[in-house]
């Protein structure tokens, strides 16, 4: 595979009982109600030396880490491991002020917004020397590992992939005669349009086509839209990489749906948190849901219908070489104490059957064929889709993309918040598109 692989969010429930992050720690603010961290007692003593562990997650993968963790510390007892765990969004915000702060936990999942300013700055180890060596990178292919690369030094590495996709509600779309598209065919934006407002028409007046990403802070799918227009949310200069003609049209398709009930209004959508089961299609609102292929399993779980991954609108056919993927990374603080733990810790969580048996596709395809292997005997059908659907687009050599600037958190902040105002009718396209690429871009990209 060709292209380089970029991380993003991961959407997280904040509804379902995820233990939330207790007090603060230190200057930093990041430590939270850890897990047990430490074997079926809930406690552990001793140990030569102690690792923070920062991740994101609703409470299956936090009682699975809690597993792994239990696992790894069976096997070095010399080690114990002191996860934390969080919504995504409020681990960003306490990881840039532990940043700020000098105090970055010892292993942690990268924020993708966060990550370029880390190193950047110096924050992050570099793992380049430490590959083959305590880190085994057998199977890690150069693109996988593109994304953490930063000028020929790996900062971070993959151990989870995950991309964009469609979900839809099988028997809906067979009583609708609209057609299941799969890899390595997709829909056209045109035909995703039609569908959405066939779904509305005969379903409607309170059932949608697809629920609207954009004003739900999701933009993976702008970013294909932007790919297929040959153009990219970045250029190599670490500029905007997407003209205002191809903003415009992306924002008045979404206009024209939201008009005519093929897509969600945004004020449903914050009726919940938009995201597993506050997904409207969930919620039986809608027929589509744009979102990440590895909730496959967990959507599945709260669908009583079969549901079905598809590839983005207009990502097969002859559009595969726009194809992207967002590894769930992992990094090491250059601050830590403890370094040759960290990589153990490391090289356990990318590379021990085990603990890949024990995780499954909860943060993703595993990165390597042998890992894929090794969890594939145990995973429902729902899983299996989602490791076909990722082998597909790991073979599919599409094009790399360029890195994301250290300011693209500011930058995508200031987006988010512009195209809110938009989706609520407090702006007008012509005014958001303005902002996005004469003040934000100014600001934040071009230092201004």
């Amino acid at each position: 595979m060709k292209g380089g692989l970029v991380t993003r969010r991961s959407s997280e429930l904040s509804r379902r009982g995820l233990l939330r992050l207790g007090a603060a720690a230190g200057a930093a603010g990041v430590v939270g109600t850890s897990l047990a961290g430490c074997g079926p007692s809930g406690s552990r003593s001793g140990g030569d030396a102690s690792l923070r562990f920062v991740f994101w997650g609703a409470d299956d993968r936090v009682e699975r880490f809690q597993r792994a963790c239990d696992l790894f510390m069976e096997q070095h007892d010399n080690i114990q491991i002191l996860p934390e765990f969080g919504e995504i969004g409020a681990l960003e915000t306490r990881m840039g002020v532990a940043m700020s702060a000098g105090n970055l936990p010892d292993v942690f999942w990268v924020h993708a917004n966060l990550f370029p300013q880390m190193v950047a700055e110096g924050h992050v180890m570099d793992l380049t020397d430490h590959l083959g060596q305590e880190i085994r990178n057998e199977g890690f292919t150069e693109s996988i590992l593109a994304d953490g690369n930063y000028d020929g030094r790996q900062f971070a590495i993959p151990h989870g992939l995950q991309s964009p996709c469609t979900f839809a509600k099988v028997p809906l779309l067979e009583d609708l005669g609209i057609p299941i598209k799969t890899y390595p065919e997709s829909y056209t934006w045109d035909e995703y349009a039609d569908h959405a407002r066939l779904v509305h028409e005969k379903l409607g007046p309170n059932f949608y086509g697809t629920d609207e990403p954009t004003s739900t802070g999701y933009y993976d799918p702008f970013r294909a839209w932007l790919r297929q227009h040959g153009e990219e949310l970045y250029d190599t200069s670490g500029d905007v990489g997407f003209t205002a003609g191809t903003l415009t049209a992306w924002l008045e398709y979404w206009d024209e749906l939201r008009a005519s009930g093929a897509a969600v209004p945004p004020d449903i959508h914050r009726d919940d948190d938009p995201f597993f089961q506050g997904a409207p299609m969930i919620r039986n609102l809608a027929a589509f849901h744009l979102r990440n292929s590895n909730q496959i399993g967990e959507l599945q779980k709260l669908s009583p219908e079969e549901l079905v991954i598809m590839p983005l609108p207009g990502n097969g056919g002859d559009g595969t070489d726009n194809i992207f993927m967002f590894p769930n990374q992992l990094a090491v603080a250059a601050s830590t104490k403890y370094p040759e733990e960290a990589l153990q810790f490391v090289d356990f969580l990318l590379n021990d059957p085990e603990r890949a048996d024990i995780i499954g596709t909860t943060i993703g395809s595993p990165p390597t064929e042998q890992m894929r292997q090794a969890i594939a005997p145990n995973l429902d059908p729902a899983e299996r889709l989602f490791l076909d659907y990722i082998g597909f687009e790991v073979e599919a050599g599409p094009r790399p993309m360029p890195p994301s600037p250290p300011t693209a958190g500011a930058f995508s902040g200031e987006m988010r918040d512009t195209l809110d105002a938009w989706a609520f009718g407090r702006t007008t396209v012509e005014e958001a598109v303005e902002h996005i690429l004469g003040p934000a871009r100014e600001q934040h990209l071009l230092g201004g």
